[in-house]
């Protein structure tokens, strides 16, 4: 198995792998080829990121996953963002061959979730209903789009109400996200008493 990418894709879908699982495969960002190219997925079972790095078929799916250790090791600088980083993919060992360095890692063992079971692949008007997110993950796809693209970008948000929504990257078209909404019982969801209670004219002063 071989691919390239660029050090930026790497970091950008490594924000939303897991950082603390007992999951321990989704700790890093999967590589997978199959007849739609080469795609990048990370996810922590609440946010997931798809990224389309290569639209060159394989008749033979494959897939490997990075750890995000490694990855730490491979995102490099702003400066460096843009570096192509040359992968090939022996059983579990991984060479990166990068424009100043060699290095062998070790893939992550298991079994990557199947994403496109949980991906929607259409919106209807009908199901389009509000719904709240974790402010934390929506920031982790705004820093995505930034690692991306260099620029501050607002995630565009496909709401479904209680089912996962799709998320899309301004100027990304390669990139789709999945976000689940928080429950209902998660937060409140009435207004405080004080706001609700009708306010008190306070008397006109007399002198």
């Amino acid at each position: 198995m071989k691919f390239t990418l660029k050090r930026k894709e790497l970091k950008a879908l490594s924000r939303f792998a897991s950082k603390q699982d007992i999951r321990f495969y989704l700790m890093g960002v999967c590589v997978t080829q199959d007849h739609r190219g080469t795609i990048l997925e990370a996810t922590n079972g609440h946010m997931l990121g798809r990224l389309l790095v290569s639209m060159e078929p394989h008749e033979t799916p494959q897939r490997v996953i990075i750890k995000s250790s490694d990855i730490d090791k491979l995102k490099g600088t702003k400066k460096t963002a843009d570096d192509w980083l040359h992968f090939t993919v022996n059983g579990q060992e991984i060479q990166v061959i990068a424009p100043d360095s060699t290095m062998m890692l070790t893939a992550l063992e298991g079994n990557f979730p199947d994403t496109d079971r949980v991906t929607p692949k259409v919106i209807k008007d009908e199901d389009a209903k509000p719904a709240n997110f974790n402010p934390e993950y929506l920031v982790a796809f705004m820093q995505a789009a930034e690692d991306l693209t260099g620029k501050k970008q607002t995630p565009r948000i496909f709401h479904q109400g209680k089912n996962p929504a799709l998320v899309a990257l301004p100027a990304v078209d390669e990139f789709v996200g999945v976000l689940m909404p928080m429950r209902d019982d998660s937060y409140g969801g009435t207004l405080p008493q004080w706001f609700q209670a009708e306010a008190v004219k306070p008397e006109a002063l007399t002198v």
